[in-house]
């Protein structure tokens, strides 16, 4: 009847037509009639809507549970009420508070529905934003509560709350806070002034930022990075306060150690100037003191060689010849590391003259073909006809015969191309100097290590070609020297190329010189983009003391937490100086130094230790009473020799030594001792030997090609038959605490050459011998 009414009534349908989303559907739920704001939400016109049913608006966001509840409703002929998301003909969603009214026949048959609503899509928009907001307001809290040591303060400074965090630090427990000022806690540390402004600021409706000193129940005090919070009631007055607070006890704890560390990194910087005018001293003495004997041993080496040929004394002549070589060897090594140690003191100095290319290169070419044709190496050479160098000719020289002499080292029965041509490199006029080779070629890893003092490709490396691994160092350190540039590029197993650029007048670098670590330190930035500092440290409050400690000084500072980000850093930044910790995870101070010194890039750049660790030496794993390295001296082997042999014909000693040299002079010794001696190259024919006849005692070098000592031992624990020959180790190498591990249990002693005594090794050979006949005996 109301729609009866409403109809014969124009101004309340329009009304209604006006303000409320109308619709009309039969008994089978089709729509009969939509109004214009039904078409507008929809967005469907009223000819696609009538004879349809209200799936077509369904958004799927109700589930099933929902829709049959109103068909219940209604089915009952009661009026059903409720909130409904429709999905629009464009995809959009919509909201409608929706009222639908049956309609029924005398009979209670429903004739049709009328569903009246509103839009309240805006409002269920805003109650979504409205119940993020208050999720995100609580996991705020929460994160706070988690985090931080928060406290809550009404106007007159009485505590109304403090979290979990607050109790714990304090060792108060909630109710003893509660209804308590912060007197509670004061540790009487800072002064009433103190207080006071911090007071009058908070009063005033200004946050206050400070650091406290506070005591526990307990009497233990902490520091605390504090913050309050003032929170103003609507007369601008503050109504209560909150306080968020952290713990920077181990920081202020780290300010007091980092002041003692200053104060020692600057007598340590007074130490090292010390240091180094006193290495100066002492390389000027090492050249003297060093050459000199050298060279009369090669001298006098020479000439009784010579007298001795003339005697017809040939066996002391080739003798005496093997001594002039090992002479002139060992010199050539000490020469080596005394240019290296100039270099790096900032001593070595260029003597510049003007030289022709051809005659350089022939010089070089003289020296080096009898090396090459030792080797079966074939050398090609395409050079420019004429032109020449403002260089340090003598260096230079070096330089080139060091570079063919590598090439020729790891090339057998090959080819080396060597070439000269001109080149300008950034606008400047120079020469190429290019030396290709055929030979076993380097990894990229193998090539990380290169122009490093002391360091081959790999160990195998030095252990087959030998050498100290400082050619390649010196080689580059000169060439920089001059002025030029070094490269090298490497195929494994398909040979290698350097290339050397020098310019046509060479120019004496002042810069090159190693600085001292603790001089950099004092340098000023002259670039405001130049780093000064890079910190390698995982600690975040060692950055932050640093920039504090750094504040007035004008330098710059870059950090890194850890070592990998530590090594980009420094390539990237080139930094003066390199701040260092040793304690970090994943990768320590250690690791990491040895990075930056095996990089080329990096190695100069100057690196203070930054820790409160110590390196100390590895205890001996072994148990061995001694250690004995080259060259051997007779007594000492004597004594060792007679400890384990008795009855010296009845008893053979197998030496397992590669140089010819060492293995010839013991030989002769032990045979003229009256020993029986069987001499072995390598471990891998010590083992064949061993095979057909089973010494009394094994003489051992480690450091061999083909098969090395530690692969040789390897060998031995595997034949039970050979467990009870006892191993004596002669080596020139430095043994590490994992080599040692690796040798536990089956070598009886360890000598090193450059102390070895022959009797001292003649009585230990004595007494592993009775030791072993006292095991059979038993058996």
């Amino acid at each position: 009847m109301m729609l009866v009414e409403l109809k014969n009534s124009p101004k309340a349908m329009e009304a209604l037509e006006a303000s409320m989303i109308v619709s009309i559907t039969d008994g089978e739920g089709r729509f009969t009639y939509v109004n214009d704001r039904f078409c507008e939400a929809s967005k469907y016109e009223r000819s696609e809507l009538i004879g349809s049913n209200h799936t077509i608006i369904n958004s799927g966001f109700h589930p099933i549970e929902h829709f049959q509840d109103i068909r219940e409703t209604i089915g009952q002929g009661q009026v059903w009420k409720g909130e409904m998301k429709n999905r629009a003909k464009d995809g959009s969603e919509y909201w409608v508070n929706l009222t639908i009214i049956p309609f029924v026949n005398d009979k209670g048959e429903i004739l049709q529905h009328v569903a009246i609503g509103t839009d309240i899509t805006n409002r269920k928009q805003s109650e979504t934003v409205l119940n993020q907001t208050i999720e995100n307001l609580r996991d705020i809290e929460n994160a706070l509560d988690e985090s931080s040591i928060v406290a809550i303060t009404d106007d007159k400074g009485v505590i109304t709350y403090v979290n979990e965090k607050f109790c714990e630090i304090s060792k108060y427990n909630r109710d003893e806070l509660i209804g308590k000022t912060h007197r509670l806690i004061n540790s009487g540390y800072h002064p009433k002034t103190f207080f006071k402004e911090m007071w009058e600021t908070i009063k005033g409706g200004s946050v206050w930022r400070g650091e406290v000193k506070n005591r526990a129940k307990d009497g233990s005090e902490y520091w605390m990075n504090t913050t309050i919070v003032p929170f103003l009631g609507s007369d601008g007055a503050p109504r209560q306060f909150i306080s968020i607070r952290s713990d920077i006890t181990d920081r202020v704890k780290a300010e007091a150690e980092l002041a003692e560390r200053t104060e020692q990194l600057a007598k340590a910087r007074d130490e090292a100037i010390q240091a180094s005018l006193i290495k100066s001293q002492f390389l000027a003495n090492m050249s003297h003191e060093l050459r000199t004997p050298l060279n009369a041993i090669i001298g006098y080496s020479e000439m009784l060689q010579e007298e001795a040929e003339e005697l017809g004394e040939s066996i002391f002549a080739e003798d005496l010849g093997k001594i002039r070589k090992a002479g002139s060897h060992l010199l050539a090594l000490i020469n080596d590391i005394l240019d290296i140690s100039k270099i790096e003191a900032g001593k070595m100095e260029l003597s510049l003259e003007t030289c022709s290319l051809q005659d350089l290169i022939h010089d070089v070419l003289t020296t080096i073909r009898p090396l090459l044709e030792g080797n079966g190496n074939e050398i090609r050479t395409q050079c420019i006809e004429e032109g020449e160098l403002n260089i340090d000719v003598t260096k230079m020289r070096q330089i080139l015969i060091n570079l063919l002499s590598n090439a020729n080292k790891f090339t057998k029965d090959g080819l080396i191309q060597f070439d000269a041509y001109m080149e300008s490199r950034s606008n400047v006029n120079g020469y190429v100097f290019r030396v290709r080779d055929t030979g076993i070629g380097m990894t990229p890893e193998q090539i990380a290590k290169l122009f490093q003092p002391f360091t081959q490709a790999d160990a195998s490396t030095t252990r087959k070609y030998g050498g100290t691994g400082l050619g390649l160092a010196i080689s580059q350190r000169f060439i920089h020297l001059m002025g030029g540039e070094i490269g090298v590029e490497s195929e494994f197993g398909k040979g290698t190329i350097f290339s050397c650029w020098l310019p046509v007048a060479a120019e004496e670098s002042s810069n090159y010189a190693l600085p001292i670590a603790f001089d950099a330190i004092e340098l000023e930035v002259e670039d405001a983009e130049e780093v000064s500092i890079l910190l390698i440290d995982d600690e975040v409050f060692n950055r932050e003391l640093m920039k504090r400690y750094l504040a007035r000084t004008g330098w710059t500072l870059a950090y890194a937490d850890n070592g990998p980000e530590g090594l980009k850093l420094a390539k990237k930044l080139r930094p003066k100086v390199i701040c260092l910790d040793i304690l970090m995870p994943s990768m320590d101070g250690w690791s990491v130094l040895a990075s930056l010194k095996n990089d080329p890039e990096l190695m100069d750049i100057p690196v203070v230790i930054w820790s409160m660790t110590s390196d100390r030496q590895l205890g001996y794993t072994l148990g061995v009473s001694e250690y004995l390295t080259k060259p051997v001296e007779r007594e000492q082997l004597i004594r060792v020799m007679e400890k384990y042999i008795t009855e010296r014909d009845d008893h053979q000693i197998l030496v397992i030594e590669d140089d010819a040299a060492t293995t010839d002079i013991m030989t002769k010794f032990l045979r003229k001792e009256g020993y029986s001696v069987i001499q072995s190259r390598n471990g891998r024919h010590a083992l064949e030997q061993m095979s057909k006849s089973l010494p009394s005692i094994i003489l051992l070098d480690l450091m061999m090609p083909e098969m090395d000592g530690f692969q040789f031992i390897a060998e031995l624990r595997n034949r039970e038959e050979w467990h009870n020959v006892p191993v004596v180790v002669i080596t020139a190498k430095t043994i590490t605490a994992e080599e040692r591990q690796i040798l536990d249990g089956f070598v009886k002693n360890i000598m090193l050459k450059s102390s070895l005594d022959y009797s001292y090794l003649i009585a230990e050979i004595r007494k592993f011998i009775e030791f072993a006949k006292g095991m059979q005996e038993e058996d």
